[in-house]
């Protein structure tokens, strides 16, 4: 047994792509995108909105952060400017998510550096901020490296199963630390706790990066095309087609975005839930969304992309204007509803935003088309929760009695995010009809 057989073991030699490592690959993305998304449950959501409360944070501060990826995501459309030029994408793409998710898993050390609040949130929004623009660097040629392994007919099926077991293995982790986080709280060791969810965060980093190094690449052929600034926004507009899943990225995200950084500010600082619950109902949320996503896939190839993304949104609009109704005589017996219809919405939306900018992009300089959509959207979702928290912030204290419930600042915002959402999805359901042949293969 030489060196060169552990390498190649280990993925660290290049060799020529077949068909039966393609398949290999293609499994090694679903345990890549397990251990991935089980890095991203522990260090956002009910997590990272507990934790910042512990430094200090209030509403409003907890909804900026969490919605901070999107502002981070603005960083995708200079992505192309480096990895277009390069035929092997994977060195670098493993590199900036060993140095991301470490950096969001130090963040349990803020204590040691200072006693200052103020100092210790802006420590906190610093190092989130700077993760998520490496992330965000990564995010398109990642995504075009996995769609290169997933021929297109095998897609819908592909990523169904691979969204179910992605989601079945975040809902027994997240249980398992929301209980150990309930367990440190009630001994009054809350930081104790996070500083255990965020080193299990660590060691899962460190498998993630492994099995990374082990998914075959196919070479890349390198942009044909001098990029510059101009290029990179000219480009993607001169294309009428991909224009309409711009747009469609934008509005949607100004409509979800507006409510969704506060669900989790709600449940742990408004109803003031434990997190054991709140990791139950996300597993409902979870296990409803394992199953449908196989569902969505499969009518997706029946139908088509656009149709599952209108239907997927209308019931995350649904959801949204229910959660105006969730106060702390309700939450028990509607938040296990919602978190159904949400798992069902959700499990659409995920996998047709993802599959339907490829279906609508040239293979030939894809990083650049997905980079700008990623960036307007990110931005436009950003602005939209500052303005969901300047409203938060706005109606801080007003109560509105509707008659059935009583609607508070954070209840309001869910109602009208739900209500732009229901709206986008007519909008584009009229937008893509009889259009959907229409198409750039």
């Amino acid at each position: 047994m030489g060196i060169r057989y552990i390498f190649d073991k280990l993925g660290l030699i290049n060799r020529t792509v077949t068909d039966d490592n393609l398949e290999l690959s293609r499994r090694r993305f679903v345990l890549e995108g397990c251990l991935a998304n089980a890095i991203f449950t522990l260090t956002s959501g009910a997590f990272l909105v507990g934790y910042a409360s512990y430094l200090g944070a209030n509403e409003q501060f907890n909804g900026i952060i969490v919605a901070l990826p999107l502002l981070a995501n603005i960083i995708q459309l200079f992505s192309p400017l480096v990895f277009e030029k390069l035929s092997r994408r994977r060195p670098l793409i493993v590199a900036l998510c060993l140095f991301y998710r470490t950096l969001l898993c130090l963040m349990m050390f803020i204590p040691f550096v200072t006693d200052s609040k103020p100092a210790r949130l802006l420590i906190l929004g610093g190092m989130y901020f700077l993760a998520y623009c490496a992330a965000g660097f990564l995010t398109p040629a990642a995504a075009s490296w996995i769609i290169s392994l997933v021929p297109d007919k095998l897609r819908g099926r592909y990523f169904g199963l691979r969204d179910m077991c992605i989601l079945a293995s975040a809902a027994v982790l997240s249980l398992v630390m929301g209980r150990v986080l309930d367990l440190f709280k009630s001994n009054r060791q809350d930081y104790l706790g996070f500083v255990v969810v965020f080193s299990v965060a660590l060691v899962i980093t460190l498998f993630n990066v492994l099995t990374l190094k082990r998914i075959r690449e196919p070479e890349v052929k390198p942009y044909d095309q001098n990029l510059d600034i101009k290029g990179l926004i000219s480009i993607p507009l001169r294309d009428k087609q991909f224009r309409k899943v711009v747009l469609l990225n934008i509005l949607w995200n100004l409509s979800v975005q507006f409510s969704l950084p506060f669900f989790s500010v709600y449940m742990v600082n408004g109803l003031k839930l434990s997190y054991t619950y709140i990791m139950v109902i996300g597993i409902i949320l979870s296990c409803v969304q394992s199953y449908s996503a196989r569902i969505w896939g499969r009518i997706s190839e029946k139908k088509s992309w656009e149709f599952t993304t209108v239907a997927s949104m209308a019931v995350l609009g649904v959801v949204h204007v229910t959660w105006s109704f969730i106060n702390h005589n309700t939450y028990f017996v509607i938040i296990p509803f919602v978190q159904v219809l949400a798992g069902i919405g959700w499990a659409g939306v995920n996998m047709s935003l993802f599959n339907i900018q490829f279906k609508y992009a040239p293979q030939e300089g894809r990083t650049v088309f997905i980079g700008f959509n990623a960036a307007l959207a990110g931005a436009a979702g950003f602005f939209s929760a500052l303005m969901g928290s300047f409203v938060v912030g706005a109606l801080s204290g007003i109560k509105i009695d509707i008659k059935v419930t009583v609607l508070d600042n954070m209840l309001i915002v869910f109602g009208i995010s739900g209500l732009m959402i229901l709206c986008c999805a007519a909008y584009f359901s009229w937008c893509f009809k009889d259009k959907k042949d229409e198409l750039i293969s």
